[in-house]
């Protein structure tokens, strides 16, 4: 009879640590449901228009972003002096602080047409998330400007009024800009490479040469020209 009771006592026992798991795991699986529903909702709030649009307002962002970076890589390398370099970095910093502003200034004005019942859900992330990849191009041309400072000499930027740790300060507010909420809204209209260059990350130096771009030797022949002519390269 006492070697009856264990047995049973023992069955309970192991029923009783089976059933911990799989409520563990309904619980989970509840909570992944709830989570899901909700980014669906969110999803489904969008229509393909304003989804469309702001697909369309990141890509231009983020072509407006890498005009810019080779532009700013155009006048670094023109640069002939280290004083010139600076009013380059000087330049791009004021750029860079007035972006920050506008990016500031219109996410504010969205949340508040949002609230007011101005623009709907779908209309407020598509928008929110072409802000989001400005942003990250302003990060980026932050960073940049931090590495072309970072290769002048001290006395050199204070001269021109350039402090190194605005510069970082910029980077900040940026990153705090363009923060995980704005992020995920961003991901949910455009995708998970949003505010991504457009090409590859690359030097502060010289900028990328123009796709298609031809080569001379040193003697000043075209061989680009020469290939459009004999329909083969060398």
């Amino acid at each position: 009879m006492q070697r009856t009771t264990t047995i049973l006592v023992a069955i309970a026992l192991v029923g009783a640590m089976v059933a911990i798991p799989f409520g563990v795991a309904a619980a989970v699986a509840d909570e992944s449901d709830r989570e899901l529903t909700a980014t669906e909702n969110e999803t489904e709030s969008v229509e393909p228009g304003e989804r469309f649009a702001g697909v369309v307002g990141v890509q231009n962002a983020e072509i407006d972003g890498e005009v810019s970076e080779r532009t700013y890589g155009v006048k670094v390398a023109n640069a002939q002096t280290e004083e010139a370099r600076a009013d380059v970095v000087g330049e791009r910093l004021d750029e860079v602080e007035q972006r920050l502003v506008e990016h500031e200034t219109r996410l504010d004005e969205l949340a508040e047409a949002r609230e007011s019942g101005e623009i709907g859900d779908g209309e407020y992330r598509a928008r929110v998330a072409t802000v989001a990849a400005e942003t990250a191009a302003t990060e980026r041309a932050a960073e940049r400007a931090q590495a072309t400072a970072g290769e002048l000499p001290r006395d050199v930027l204070e001269e021109r009024g350039i402090d190194v740790e605005a510069i970082e300060e910029l980077r900040d507010r940026a990153s705090e800009l363009g923060g995980e909420e704005t992020a995920e809204i961003a991901r949910s209209i455009a995708g998970d490479d949003v505010g991504s260059p457009v090409v590859g990350d690359r030097g502060h130096g010289a900028p990328v040469e123009a796709p298609g771009g031809n080569e001379t030797d040193d003697d000043g022949t075209d061989r680009g020209a020469e290939t459009d002519r004999d329909g083969q390269g060398r």
